[in-house]
């Protein structure tokens, strides 16, 4: 059975919103104590978990390319992040983090655990075990489609 158009409105609308709210909710707490916005850190995280080419990194956080270079530089610029040549591949590069853009993460990791156990630690654990387990499955079933196209 497919989804109605008003339903996959309501859904689009719903996602649109909550993502708004956990930006405004937690974008400002972080430039504030580190100085970095939340597009800025994706591009740190995905160095942390080992994608260290700009063009993964742009597609595995949904950023245009552009942007993604244009972090990249004012985040090396600030010395969060290296620039390092690809020893299998001479003409190309790898990101890796510094001390500096390590110790930023986990400072990071601290305030969104602060912020998020001041503003949502009454949700009951179950109701966010299903909207964790619902989401991945939609963004499973979009990157499918993403795929296909």
């Amino acid at each position: 059975m497919s989804s109605t158009a008003p339903e996959l409105l309501d859904m689009t609308r719903l996602l649109i919103r909550l993502g708004r709210l956990l930006h405004n909710e937690i974008d400002e707490p972080l430039q504030e104590s580190l100085g970095l916005g939340i597009k800025e850190l994706l591009v740190l995280i995905s160095i942390s978990e080992g994608q260290t080419s700009p063009g993964v990194i742009a597609a595995r956080q949904y950023l245009p390319a552009a942007t993604v270079t244009r972090l990249i530089t004012r985040l090396q610029e600030h010395g969060f992040l290296e620039r390092q040549s690809d020893p299998d591949d001479l003409r190309r590069f790898r990101l890796v983090l510094t001390g500096r853009g390590t110790a930023a993460l986990q400072r990071r990791r601290d305030e969104t655990r602060r912020v998020l156990a001041a503003r949502y630690a009454h949700l009951p654990p179950e109701v966010v075990a299903q909207a964790v387990e619902a989401l991945r499955a939609l963004e499973g079933h979009l990157q499918g489609e993403v795929a296909r196209v």
